[in-house]
């Protein structure tokens, strides 16, 4: 098998699985939030915080193959492709991080208009079940702001070094290179 061919079976295979991750990622957070679409073994799960890490771990994986499989590509099509994943990727952060944001004033009891409250209420719940009301609770949801805007931050770098046709990894390089001058 000639370079060209392997490389094409290579990127297949990538945005195949990345596909199917994100498509599994989508229909496990529709099983979670209620719709039934095949996937049982969800509802079987106890706890409303673990399915929600499968989601995230799903999405997760498949966003950031498809955005490797986008940079194996060359000229128009890999900055367009890396543009559609990042967009796609941010469309499906935000609502994370709002979630996280909207954990803290609801776990600390308030009132939130009804569809926010319906949007993490449970959530909390699930929580406080295994963390309990302190510290902890609000330590996680803290945390989970952090990873939400890094989840958000480092495709929208990786995609603006992509279609600048900057290596990050030179640049970080030369970056932690330079050392300061002394007088």
């Amino acid at each position: 098998m000639d370079q060209a061919t392997k490389k094409k079976l290579i990127q297949a295979v990538m945005i195949v699985v990345a596909a199917a991750l994100n498509v599994w990622g989508i229909l496990t957070l529709l099983q979670t939030l209620g719709s039934d679409v095949g996937l049982a073994y969800i509802d079987s799960i106890p706890n409303l915080v673990v399915k929600y890490v499968v989601v995230v771990a799903t999405m997760a994986c498949g966003i950031m193959l498809m955005s490797a499989a986008a940079g194996t590509f060359a000229g128009k099509v890999k900055n367009v492709f890396s543009i559609v994943v990042c967009a796609y990727s941010t469309v499906m952060t935000i609502p994370l991080f709002a979630a996280f944001v909207l954990m803290i004033p609801a776990a600390a009891g308030v009132a939130l208009p009804a569809f926010l409250g319906e949007m993490v209420g449970d959530i909390v719940v699930a929580f406080q079940s295994f963390l309990g009301t302190g510290g902890v609770q609000y330590l996680i949801y803290s945390l989970g702001i952090v990873m939400s805007v890094i989840f958000l931050a480092v495709p929208i770098i990786s995609t603006w070094f992509t279609v600048k046709e900057i290596d990050l990894v030179q640049w970080l390089k030369a970056k932690l290179a330079k050392k300061p001058q002394a007088e």
